[in-house]
């Protein structure tokens, strides 16, 4: 691993801790708010474009050591991380009931593709919610 590599990580790390617990302390739309703004969790990183893929990939390794860090929590960070990064995404939340059971799942699409969960997986769930943070309308 590079030292930029370590820095990505300590950076989904840190975003990742931020999301789990203001998901446990703060309401639903106040957590959107935050997610979208660049003055709460820190300014928008214009020199340097992080990919796509070194982002995800960082959530996704950084998210085995944080407690309960569920798909939201991940599509939160991660959402935040890209907008910081320049792109543009939007967190998707589906439901299905599959065997009489219901479930719920939470990913991101940006620039067309699904992160954090394959096109096959999220295939599965029916949309409920598509929230981008530049249009805060969560209902849309």
């Amino acid at each position: 691993m590079t030292p930029a590599d370590i820095a990505l990580g300590a950076r989904a790390f840190a975003m990742l801790v931020r999301m789990r617990v203001a998901l446990w302390l703060l309401p639903w739309r106040r957590v959107l708010a935050k997610t979208g703004s660049y003055s709460v969790f820190g300014t928008r990183e214009t020199t340097r474009r992080v990919s796509i893929d070194r982002l995800e990939r960082s959530v996704r390794t950084a998210s085995r050591v944080v407690p309960r860090a569920t798909c939201l929590t991940q599509a939160l960070a991660l959402t935040h991380l890209l907008a910081r990064s320049g792109y543009t995404a939007t967190v998707r939340i589906g439901v299905t009931n599959s065997g009489g059971r219901f479930a719920a799942h939470a990913w991101v699409e940006c620039e067309g593709m699904p992160l954090l969960s394959s096109a096959a997986d999220v295939a599965r769930y029916a949309p409920l919610v598509a929230w981008t943070p530049a249009h805060p309308d969560v209902f849309r």
